[in-house]
Protein backbone atom coordinates (compact mmCIF):
# COMPACT_ATOMS: atom_id res chain seq x y z
CA UNK A 1 0.00 0.00 0.00
CA UNK A 2 1.54 3.12 -0.83
CA UNK A 3 2.12 5.91 1.62
CA UNK A 4 -0.09 8.31 0.72
CA UNK A 5 -2.72 5.72 1.07
CA UNK A 6 -1.23 4.85 4.77
CA UNK A 7 -1.75 8.34 5.69
CA UNK A 8 -5.76 8.32 5.34
CA UNK A 9 -6.29 5.37 6.99
CA UNK A 10 -4.18 5.76 10.01
CA UNK A 11 -6.98 7.31 12.09
CA UNK A 12 -9.21 4.37 11.14
CA UNK A 13 -7.34 1.17 10.53
CA UNK A 14 -6.38 -1.22 13.85
CA UNK A 15 -2.73 -1.26 14.09
CA UNK A 16 -0.61 -3.91 16.02
CA UNK A 17 1.24 -3.34 19.06
CA UNK A 18 3.53 -5.99 20.83
CA UNK A 19 3.07 -6.29 24.39
CA UNK A 20 6.02 -4.01 26.01
CA UNK A 21 4.85 -1.10 27.66
CA UNK A 22 4.67 1.83 26.33
CA UNK A 23 5.05 5.39 27.29
CA UNK A 24 2.32 8.11 26.02
CA UNK A 25 3.93 11.57 25.12
CA UNK A 26 6.69 13.44 27.76
CA UNK A 27 5.86 17.08 27.51
CA UNK A 28 8.03 19.24 25.06
CA UNK A 29 10.98 20.78 26.65
CA UNK A 30 11.45 24.47 26.43
CA UNK A 31 14.44 24.20 24.49
CA UNK A 32 14.96 22.07 21.56
CA UNK A 33 18.67 21.72 23.34
CA UNK A 34 17.27 19.52 26.01
CA UNK A 35 13.90 17.05 25.78
CA UNK A 36 13.12 14.47 28.04
CA UNK A 37 13.88 10.65 27.12
CA UNK A 38 10.13 9.90 27.71
CA UNK A 39 11.64 6.42 30.00
CA UNK A 40 13.53 7.19 31.94
CA UNK A 41 13.41 11.25 32.00
CA UNK A 42 17.31 11.32 31.22
CA UNK A 43 17.24 15.30 29.70
CA UNK A 44 18.98 14.27 26.09
CA UNK A 45 20.32 16.68 23.52
CA UNK A 46 18.38 15.65 20.30
CA UNK A 47 20.42 14.87 17.29
CA UNK A 48 18.77 16.38 13.78
CA UNK A 49 17.61 13.66 10.70
CA UNK A 50 15.39 14.15 8.29
CA UNK A 51 12.02 12.91 7.04
CA UNK A 52 12.02 10.53 3.69
CA UNK A 53 10.59 8.06 1.47
CA UNK A 54 7.14 9.13 2.90
CA UNK A 55 5.02 9.79 -1.09
CA UNK A 56 3.99 13.24 1.15
CA UNK A 57 3.53 12.92 5.05
CA UNK A 58 4.43 11.15 8.06
CA UNK A 59 2.32 10.41 10.80
CA UNK A 60 3.72 11.51 14.46
CA UNK A 61 2.33 9.07 16.99
CA UNK A 62 1.18 9.67 20.66
CA UNK A 63 2.85 6.06 21.26
CA UNK A 64 5.34 3.57 19.42
CA UNK A 65 2.30 1.99 17.19
CA UNK A 66 -0.11 3.36 14.41
CA UNK A 67 -3.62 4.93 14.89
CA UNK A 68 -3.25 7.20 17.67
CA UNK A 69 -1.79 10.49 15.22
CA UNK A 70 -1.11 13.51 17.15
CA UNK A 71 0.09 15.61 14.47
CA UNK A 72 1.76 15.22 10.55
CA UNK A 73 5.19 15.82 9.05
CA UNK A 74 6.19 16.40 5.37
CA UNK A 75 8.66 14.73 3.70
CA UNK A 76 12.17 16.39 3.93
CA UNK A 77 11.32 17.45 7.29
CA UNK A 78 13.90 17.91 9.85
CA UNK A 79 13.24 16.55 13.08
CA UNK A 80 15.64 15.94 16.62
CA UNK A 81 15.69 11.83 17.53
CA UNK A 82 15.99 12.14 20.96
CA UNK A 83 16.08 8.15 21.26
CA UNK A 84 14.95 4.75 19.60
CA UNK A 85 13.28 1.57 20.66
CA UNK A 86 13.30 -1.62 18.59
CA UNK A 87 9.82 -3.20 20.43
CA UNK A 88 7.10 -0.70 19.13
CA UNK A 89 4.07 -1.14 16.71
CA UNK A 90 4.37 -2.21 13.26
CA UNK A 91 3.37 -0.62 9.91
CA UNK A 92 0.86 -3.04 8.52
CA UNK A 93 -0.57 -0.53 6.30
CA UNK A 94 2.96 -0.48 4.37
CA UNK A 95 3.61 -4.45 5.03
CA UNK A 96 6.79 -3.30 7.51
CA UNK A 97 7.33 -5.84 10.12
CA UNK A 98 10.24 -3.61 11.72
CA UNK A 99 9.30 -2.84 15.45
CA UNK A 100 11.47 0.37 15.43
CA UNK A 101 10.47 3.75 16.53
CA UNK A 102 12.33 7.14 17.26
CA UNK A 103 11.06 9.49 19.66
CA UNK A 104 11.52 13.03 18.41
CA UNK A 105 11.00 16.41 18.70
CA UNK A 106 10.22 19.57 16.85
CA UNK A 107 8.75 22.87 17.35
CA UNK A 108 5.47 21.79 17.51
CA UNK A 109 6.28 19.28 20.15
CA UNK A 110 7.63 15.54 20.91
CA UNK A 111 6.47 12.20 19.41
CA UNK A 112 6.73 8.84 17.92
CA UNK A 113 7.29 7.76 14.18
CA UNK A 114 8.28 4.88 12.36
CA UNK A 115 11.83 4.46 12.03
CA UNK A 116 11.78 3.62 8.58
CA UNK A 117 11.04 6.92 7.75
CA UNK A 118 13.44 8.84 8.69
CA UNK A 119 16.96 8.91 7.59
CA UNK A 120 18.35 7.45 11.06
CA UNK A 121 21.51 4.66 10.33
CA UNK A 122 19.58 1.50 8.44
CA UNK A 123 18.31 -1.01 11.36
CA UNK A 124 20.70 -3.97 12.03
CA UNK A 125 19.17 -7.35 13.16
CA UNK A 126 18.59 -6.46 16.36
CA UNK A 127 16.43 -3.58 14.82
CA UNK A 128 18.21 -0.67 16.26
CA UNK A 129 19.88 1.77 13.88
CA UNK A 130 23.99 2.04 14.61
CA UNK A 131 24.46 5.17 17.01
CA UNK A 132 21.47 6.21 17.83
CA UNK A 133 20.81 6.70 21.36
CA UNK A 134 18.23 3.74 22.95
CA UNK A 135 15.46 5.09 25.20
CA UNK A 136 16.58 4.33 28.91
CA UNK A 137 19.11 1.79 27.18
CA UNK A 138 20.73 -0.97 29.37
CA UNK A 139 21.97 -4.61 29.39
CA UNK A 140 23.87 -5.23 26.10
CA UNK A 141 24.45 -1.65 24.62
CA UNK A 142 27.47 -1.70 23.35
CA UNK A 143 29.87 0.67 21.68
CA UNK A 144 32.01 -0.48 18.70
CA UNK A 145 35.21 1.57 19.66
CA UNK A 146 38.56 0.44 19.60
CA UNK A 147 40.67 1.35 22.29
CA UNK A 148 43.75 0.52 20.66
CA UNK A 149 43.24 3.02 17.99
CA UNK A 150 44.58 5.54 20.67
CA UNK A 151 47.30 7.49 19.09
CA UNK A 152 49.44 8.05 22.54
CA UNK A 153 48.71 4.60 23.90
CA UNK A 154 52.45 4.98 25.94
CA UNK A 155 53.69 7.99 26.77
CA UNK A 156 56.03 8.50 29.69
CA UNK A 157 56.38 12.20 30.00
CA UNK A 158 54.11 15.45 29.28
CA UNK A 159 52.85 16.15 26.20
CA UNK A 160 50.27 18.28 25.01
CA UNK A 161 47.78 16.63 22.75
CA UNK A 162 45.89 19.29 20.72
CA UNK A 163 42.73 19.16 22.95
CA UNK A 164 43.74 20.79 25.83
CA UNK A 165 44.95 17.28 27.25
CA UNK A 166 48.33 15.65 27.77
CA UNK A 167 48.51 12.57 25.95
CA UNK A 168 47.82 9.47 27.94
CA UNK A 169 46.34 11.13 30.63
CA UNK A 170 42.78 9.38 31.72
CA UNK A 171 40.66 12.82 29.95
CA UNK A 172 42.75 12.59 26.56
CA UNK A 173 41.52 9.11 25.96
CA UNK A 174 37.84 10.08 27.27
CA UNK A 175 37.88 13.40 24.90
CA UNK A 176 39.45 10.91 22.17
CA UNK A 177 37.14 8.39 22.53
CA UNK A 178 33.81 10.67 22.24
CA UNK A 179 35.42 11.82 19.04
CA UNK A 180 36.15 8.67 17.64
CA UNK A 181 33.60 6.32 18.64
CA UNK A 182 31.16 6.74 15.68
CA UNK A 183 28.24 8.01 17.68
CA UNK A 184 26.20 10.97 17.55
CA UNK A 185 26.91 13.13 19.72
CA UNK A 186 26.34 17.45 20.35
CA UNK A 187 29.16 18.90 22.42
CA UNK A 188 32.76 18.78 22.08
CA UNK A 189 34.83 16.92 24.94
CA UNK A 190 38.05 19.29 24.05
CA UNK A 191 39.27 21.60 26.87
CA UNK A 192 37.14 20.85 29.57
CA UNK A 193 39.59 20.40 32.27
CA UNK A 194 40.51 18.41 34.70
CA UNK A 195 38.23 15.02 35.42
CA UNK A 196 36.31 16.34 38.42
CA UNK A 197 34.95 19.46 36.27
CA UNK A 198 33.80 17.94 33.28
CA UNK A 199 30.13 18.53 32.54
CA UNK A 200 28.41 16.89 29.23
CA UNK A 201 25.62 17.87 27.12
CA UNK A 202 23.34 15.95 29.84
CA UNK A 203 23.94 14.13 32.92
CA UNK A 204 22.70 10.46 32.81
CA UNK A 205 21.68 8.79 35.82
CA UNK A 206 22.31 5.38 34.53
CA UNK A 207 24.75 4.26 31.79
CA UNK A 208 24.95 3.89 28.13
CA UNK A 209 27.36 3.36 25.66
CA UNK A 210 29.16 5.67 24.32
CA UNK A 211 28.54 7.98 27.63
CA UNK A 212 31.76 8.92 30.19
CA UNK A 213 31.83 7.35 33.04
CA UNK A 214 32.96 10.29 35.84
CA UNK A 215 34.25 9.55 39.11
CA UNK A 216 34.25 12.63 41.56
CA UNK A 217 37.77 13.21 43.65
CA UNK A 218 38.56 10.13 45.76
CA UNK A 219 35.23 8.36 44.97
CA UNK A 220 35.83 4.61 44.94
CA UNK A 221 39.33 4.76 43.78
CA UNK A 222 39.99 8.00 42.11
CA UNK A 223 42.35 10.92 42.70
CA UNK A 224 41.93 14.01 43.51
CA UNK A 225 41.40 15.13 40.71
CA UNK A 226 38.57 13.06 40.02
CA UNK A 227 38.15 10.66 36.95
CA UNK A 228 36.73 9.63 33.94
CA UNK A 229 36.49 6.55 31.83
CA UNK A 230 34.65 5.34 28.39
CA UNK A 231 31.31 3.20 28.97
CA UNK A 232 31.89 0.60 26.02
CA UNK A 233 28.98 -1.89 27.19
CA UNK A 234 26.17 -1.77 29.57
CA UNK A 235 25.07 -5.54 30.73
CA UNK A 236 22.24 -7.16 31.77
CA UNK A 237 23.73 -7.94 34.93
CA UNK A 238 24.06 -4.07 36.11
CA UNK A 239 27.56 -4.04 35.35
CA UNK A 240 29.43 -1.50 32.71
CA UNK A 241 32.55 -2.13 30.93
CA UNK A 242 35.24 0.77 30.39
CA UNK A 243 37.87 1.60 28.68
CA UNK A 244 40.20 4.34 30.47
CA UNK A 245 43.85 5.59 30.45
CA UNK A 246 45.86 6.25 33.71
CA UNK A 247 44.10 3.83 36.42
CA UNK A 248 46.74 2.06 37.68
CA UNK A 249 50.01 1.98 35.16
CA UNK A 250 50.68 5.87 34.01
CA UNK A 251 49.44 6.92 30.78
CA UNK A 252 48.41 3.30 29.73
CA UNK A 253 45.32 1.48 28.47
CA UNK A 254 42.99 -0.45 31.25
CA UNK A 255 39.75 -2.33 30.50
CA UNK A 256 37.69 -3.45 33.35
CA UNK A 257 33.90 -4.17 34.34
CA UNK A 258 32.32 -2.19 36.86
CA UNK A 259 29.03 -2.00 38.66
CA UNK A 260 27.19 0.82 37.29
CA UNK A 261 27.12 2.14 40.65
CA UNK A 262 30.48 2.89 40.89
CA UNK A 263 30.65 6.29 39.00
CA UNK A 264 28.88 9.60 40.50
CA UNK A 265 27.80 10.04 37.10
CA UNK A 266 27.61 9.66 33.41
CA UNK A 267 27.72 12.03 30.86
CA UNK A 268 26.81 11.73 27.15
CA UNK A 269 28.19 14.52 24.59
Amino acid sequence: MSRTRWTRLLATTAGVLTAAIVPVLAPHAASAACVTDPYSGVCVSPVTYKVFSTDGTLAVQKTPKVDNVVRWLKEGDSVGVVCQINNGGTDPYDNMTSHTWDYISTAAGTGWVYDHFITTPAQGTDGWSPGVRHCASGGGSTSSLNPNNYPWPAVDGWVADGHGYYEGECVSFAAWAIRSDGMPHSKSPDWLGDADMWTGAYVDTSPHAGDIAQWYDKVNGAGDKGHVAYVAAVNSDGTIKVYEYNWGPMHRLNIRTIPAGAPSRYLHF
